[in-house]
């Protein structure tokens, strides 16, 4: 076009006179042609731009939780661009205000400091291959790193979860891959704005071992009203359980081996409006795993087939400001606890935690909020008396706190915990002072 219009001023230039009318008419069609060709080619890379950045990202206008998972693990199956990217974090400060559980005075020193951590930053990454499946995985960057000096240093980076999900129907779905164990209110749903407390529960933590993740293929999806997962998954080392931590130490990650088997099943409903209530239970048999590879020792032996049975029951009430919840959950191992290594023998748990808390700003002419919030949690890691002390594994926690959300997306929150040991313990009571802030994008 360039060469035309530079033809047509030498044209003019060489004398008017010189081109007919008809000519100069011609010449001005041929301008304007090109111009709407080269208008039209830039409409249509206009149009591919936003093609792209819609198939890349697109912001997700409300945050919504999708088989009780949390609400940013959950943008995938809301986007509808292919790619979905969300996450969430945490910052946390800690202090004891008194602790002297520890052997020496030097040790209970240490842990009297004040400590500030990025506690995790956790990005979501999810795939629409199309309108029925769907590609999920959450990477955990835990204590702001990864591991680097062995067993002293618990930084990690791990993928949390990793699964396709066939969204068959929506009275039934299969998830197959690196799952979330679907147990508990925690487990689904551990992002920071999920809950009031600074940190999880510990009925959520040392029973149910939340964040606890296994490889396995579960169904899923709503009857009714009823929202249920069902399925089998790997299940926990016994060489690694240990004295008052029942099921915890003994998680797995990604590449296990896939001889022993649990099967799990969650229900979960709203009977009303503003009240859920749910119930999960685990079953399976956990060995010691003897070797770490072919010819590789853990240095670990026994024969023992250690049955465990996890079940528990929650609530939750959220409405007219109130924001209430609750778990009662109990554990077991079968008999065969007794040959397990470094002592786990306890043969029962149980524990139970109720949070209660109230939004203060319900009253005024704003979307932000500010919940003051009781929390009473009691475990008993040692319910048979098998262990030597075993009020050292009974205690109850009392905390009281405030957690505010200036944004739904962002937690500023802070309490005060007061743990109390059972009479005859031989540890000391303790509390500790924290204040985190936490959000999911």
């Amino acid at each position: 076009m360039n060469k035309i219009l530079l033809s047509l001023s030498c044209t003019l230039a060489l004398g008017a006179s010189e081109i007919t009318q008809a000519e100069f008419e011609a010449l001005k069609a041929e301008v304007a042609q090109l111009k709407a060709a080269q208008n039209q080619s830039q409409e249509g890379l206009i149009e591919e731009m936003a093609s792209l950045r819609d198939a890349i990202y697109s912001p997700v206008d409300e945050y919504t939780s999708f088989s009780a998972m949390g609400q940013a693990a959950s943008k995938v199956y809301h986007s509808k661009s292919a790619v979905s990217i969300g996450g969430y974090g945490e910052y946390r400060f800690k202090k004891y205000t008194d602790f002297k559980n520890y052997a020496s005075d030097t040790a209970n020193e240490t842990r009297r400091k004040a400590e500030s951590n990025i506690v995790r930053f956790v990005p979501y990454i999810g795939f629409r291959f199309n309108d029925w499946i769907v590609m999920n995985t959450e990477i955990e960057f835990e204590d702001g790193g990864a591991r680097s000096d062995g067993e002293k240093n618990y930084k990690y980076a791990i993928v949390e979860f990793s699964y396709l999900d066939f969204l068959i129907d929506p009275a039934f779905s299969v998830r197959v891959g690196h799952v979330l164990v679907p147990m508990g209110q925690i487990n689904l749903n551990h992002e920071p704005v999920a809950f009031l407390s600074t940190e999880r529960p510990v009925v959520e933590s040392w029973i149910i071992p939340s964040t606890w993740h296994a490889n396995g293929l579960l169904a899923h999806g709503v009857l009714g009203e009823v929202e249920y997962y069902a399925g089998v998954v790997n299940a926990p080392d016994a060489g690694g359980f240990e004295e008052g931590r029942y099921i915890q130490l003994g998680r797995q990650g990604a590449r296990v081996f896939s001889d022993d088997f649990g099967f799990v099943a969650r229900l979960g409903a709203d009977v009303m409006e503003g009240l859920s209530l749910g119930g999960s239970l685990f079953y399976g048999t956990s060995s010691v795993v003897e070797e770490s590879a072919p010819g590789v020792s853990t240095g670990l032996v026994s024969d023992a087939k250690v049955d465990v049975m996890l079940g528990e029951l929650h609530a939750s009430y959220i409405k007219e400001g109130w924001n209430i919840q609750a778990l009662l959950a109990m554990g077991t191992l079968g008999s065969d606890a007794e040959e397990l290594p470094q002592g786990a023998r306890s043969q029962s748990v149980n524990g139970a935690y109720v949070n209660v808390g109230y939004n203060v700003l319900r009253h005024f002419a704003t979307s932000q909020q500010l919940f003051v919030f009781g929390e009473l949690e009691r475990l008993d890691m040692d319910a048979d008396a098998t262990l030597e002390y075993p009020d050292n594994h009974r205690f109850l926690d009392t905390t009281a706190g405030v957690a505010y959300y200036p944004d739904p997306k962002v937690a500023l929150k802070a309490d005060y915990m007061m743990r109390d040991y059972g009479d005859d313990a031989k540890l000391s009571d303790e509390a500790i002072v924290t204040l985190a802030a936490g959000f999911i994008f």
